[in-house]
């Protein structure tokens, strides 16, 4: 089979290209800039969303389009920064919708990524496919507004699978390189005890879901995140007994954080990602077959 990859040059984009063409598939990937690639089952093909252009070339035999674009929320929500975060979601699935209505192609399925970051924080409350709980966060919206333009393909007749991904883990990217970097220094820190719920998955987990997703068919919503969610104290504990131990662990009143970023009008911040703080269930992967290759944490060497 033929794959369209947007955002195919990030973390998840780049490990997933090199999962589809070892499965004997080829691989199409959008970039901003012009890229040659060595592999004859892999081609570049340039657009920009932002104002709408795609080289069309890049949809010829294409079956699967797996949706990865979108700017990083991992900055600091000025105004200009959450404007690009959802501006580069929804100009990326309305450029491609306008490629797939003005030519013509045999795309049957788009697998886009969202996020877990629609789910409102909950202590105890577990999150699954049917949960219509919504957060009323910046982030949560984005990912509504995220998830109904995606499900706008659905009048074009293509099918639908929204991927909303967890807490990923890898040494190449993300959450944990980030707590490895600080690891490296020899700081532990936690907020407020680190008992926030962290729904996490492996990237080679993820990688195997979008096949999975597309072998298996299977529309609507499917929540990538292991069948074990971990503390974010106990992330930390991970860290430090498979990396290097703290000299110095910090655990960080939470003023510390919401009192500037009140100021500064970046609440929000806080609450999705600095104290993100859900359990989200896994059931309907489970469900139709998936098996982890990491379903607890203690399964990562």
């Amino acid at each position: 089979m033929k794959f369209l990859i947007t955002g195919g040059t990030g973390l998840i984009g780049t490990r997933l290209s090199r999962s589809l063409i070892e499965n004997g598939h080829s691989v199409n990937i959008l970039s901003r800039k012009f890229r040659k690639s060595a592999n004859p089952n892999q081609n570049y093909f340039t657009w920009n969303p932002e104002i709408n252009v795609i080289d069309k070339n890049c949809i010829k035999n294409v079956d699967i389009i797996i949706n990865l674009a979108g700017s990083s929320v991992f900055s600091l929500w000025t105004k200009s920064n959450k404007k690009k975060i959802l501006n580069s979601r929804i100009s990326s699935l309305d450029t491609i919708y306008n490629l797939l209505i003005n030519n013509k192609h045999q795309v049957k399925r788009i697998i886009s990524a969202s996020a877990i970051g629609i789910y409102p924080n909950h202590k105890s409350k577990i999150y699954d496919e049917n949960s219509d709980n919504i957060s009323n966060t910046f982030l949560g919206k984005i990912v509504f507004d995220w998830e109904l333009k995606a499900k706008s393909f659905e009048n074009i007749n293509i099918d639908i699978s929204l991927i909303r991904i967890g807490l990923v883990l890898s040494e190449r990217g993300g959450i944990l390189k980030k707590l490895l970097q600080l690891n490296s220094l020899r700081i532990s820190s936690i907020i407020e005890n680190g008992e926030q719920w962290q729904s996490w998955i492996h990237i080679e987990d993820l990688v195997k879901i979008f096949f999975f997703v597309q072998k298996n068919k299977i529309n609507g919503i499917i929540n990538a995140v292991t069948p074990n969610p971990l503390t974010f104290n106990e992330l930390q504990k991970f860290i430090s007994s498979n990396y290097k131990r703290p000299v110095i662990s910090l655990n960080l009143p939470k003023f510390l954080f919401t009192t500037p970023l009140s100021i500064l009008g970046m609440l929000d911040f806080y609450h999705d990602i600095i104290a993100s703080n859900k359990k989200v269930s896994s059931k309907k992967i489970m469900k139709n077959g998936y098996r982890f290759l990491y379903s607890s944490i203690s399964q990562i060497k």
